[in-house]
């Protein structure tokens, strides 16, 4: 495991743990392995994010950590619960908001719906945190209207607004904010920041963008190509409260993103262009699961 300097919990356990993560698809002469030994901690209140080539397996590793998907050897943990299916403690807000959400139902039922299985909440409780949760991301008058009505940003608010009215321990995000357009992608961003002032949750997040992940996150963790392993963990020393303009027209953040895509280059396959586009994002493969 790739050792780091880490800002731990009071007690000094992770809040989550991958410890020797590997993942195959198929058997025999058809098997492929995706996730080699992957192993990592993410400590409590960080915000963590995941970076990689293309086809690397982000999103299989993602929902082998949310257990929504077995992995072929490793555990992961969630303190020192192990993790054998989806956790209580963790939400996990995906990229395609769009089937992420009920159209039939209004965007307050749609946060409620995670809360019908919790045990000890009346009706009441359930509608509180839902509108609670909705005024954290600006929604508070949007309750009443369907997700339809909504734009694309908006649509993916009311996602993690469900997720927050769940009041998880740990939050994980599959590129969130890879469907928006660039001014709701920084939006979105900002949010995020906010969430994790106001809720105090741990994040891990995936994302294609290299720029997003040094403005988001407390560390980096690199993944090499498939089989996908950790290649490097980066630190991000850069001062709170950030901001969309200032943080990244400094000298230290243009270093740091320099350094993760050259670590993603590396590991680039040979057949996918290495441009980059502007908005410092890696095109996007096929991503296996």
């Amino acid at each position: 495991m790739t050792e780091i300097t880490a800002t731990r919990s009071k007690t000094g356990l992770p809040t989550l743990t991958a410890q020797a993560l590997s993942k195959t698809y198929g058997s025999g002469q058809n098997a492929r392995q995706v996730l080699g030994d992957i192993s990592f901690d993410v400590y409590d209140h960080e915000t963590v994010c995941i970076v990689g080539p293309s086809g690397a397996g982000k999103t299989t590793l993602l929902r082998c950590l949310a257990g929504l998907m077995p992995s072929t050897s490793g555990s992961v943990y969630i303190g020192t619960e192990k993790v054998v299916g989806p956790p209580r403690r963790m939400a996990v807000v995906f990229q395609d908001y769009s089937r992420s959400l009920m159209p039939w139902m209004t965007v307050e039922a749609n946060v409620e719906l995670p809360l019908r299985g919790r045990p000890g909440l009346t009706a009441a409780d359930r509608r509180h945190r839902a509108q609670t949760a909705l005024a954290s991301v600006g929604l508070e008058n949007s309750a009443k209207l369907h997700p339809w009505q909504l734009s694309g940003g908006m649509q993916q608010r009311v996602a993690i607004a469900r997720a927050l009215a769940y009041e998880p321990d740990v939050l994980l995000m599959d590129e969130p904010f890879a469907s928006v357009d660039a001014q709701t992608r920084s939006d979105l961003e900002d949010l995020t920041h906010t969430i994790k002032a106001k809720y105090g949750v741990t994040i891990l997040l995936v994302t294609h963008d290299i720029s997003e992940s040094v403005y988001l996150a407390d560390r980096v963790i690199v993944l090499s190509g498939t089989p996908t392993s950790v290649t490097e963990i980066v630190p991000i020393d850069l001062p709170s409260p950030r901001d969309q303009i200032t943080t990244k027209s400094t000298p230290e953040f243009a270093e740091l993103r320099g350094r993760i895509l050259g670590l993603v280059r590396r590991h680039q396959p040979a057949t996918t262009s290495t441009a980059e586009p502007a908005n410092g994002s890696l095109m996007k493969g096929p991503d296996l699961g």
